[in-house]
């Protein structure tokens, strides 16, 4: 492989000729079992999942729950000095929202509390959707994620 542009053709000839099946299964086998941990909590109306992989240092974080699991909203959450000057850690954010989504709330809170508790980079992606969902509804989603947070 030369750098070029490359057609799918030529990137399974390439992994064909190069990795052995076995080599690809037991990278699979290394994620899939051992480096994805699963959070859960029942609520009184859906269940809400968080999915944590830890690479290397950082942590790459899904949340999935309601009716209708997806990626709302992304947040990429970086470690830094807090600017209080007590030499605590605090985080700098960055969001990318689907329009119309409101996943950022528990993005953003998983992304940050993981990243200040652990002083590594994180990135937070999902979504949490149950129609005509209700404000205590919403609150108890909330609750859910505050707890779920402590156990990361």
């Amino acid at each position: 492989m030369d750098g070029t542009s490359i057609n799918s053709e030529k990137l399974i000839n390439y992994v064909e000729n190069n990795l052995s099946r076995n080599e690809i299964q037991i990278e699979e086998n290394q994620i899939n079992n051992s480096d994805i941990k699963v959070y859960e909590k029942e609520l009184s109306f859906s269940t809400i999942r968080i999915y944590v992989l830890k690479l290397g240092n950082d942590y790459n974080i899904t949340i999935s729950g309601g009716d209708n699991p997806h990626i709302g909203t992304s947040v990429l959450a970086i470690p830094r000095p807090s600017l209080t000057g007590d030499e605590s850690i605090s985080a700098t954010s960055s969001v990318m929202n689907m329009i119309g989504h409101k996943d950022e709330q528990i993005c953003r809170y998983i992304a940050e509390k993981v990243c200040i508790n652990k002083n590594a980079v994180v990135l937070c992606s999902g979504g949490f959707h149950v129609d005509n969902i209700s404000k205590d509804g919403i609150d108890e989603v909330l609750q859910a994620v505050k707890e779920l947070a402590v156990m990361i």
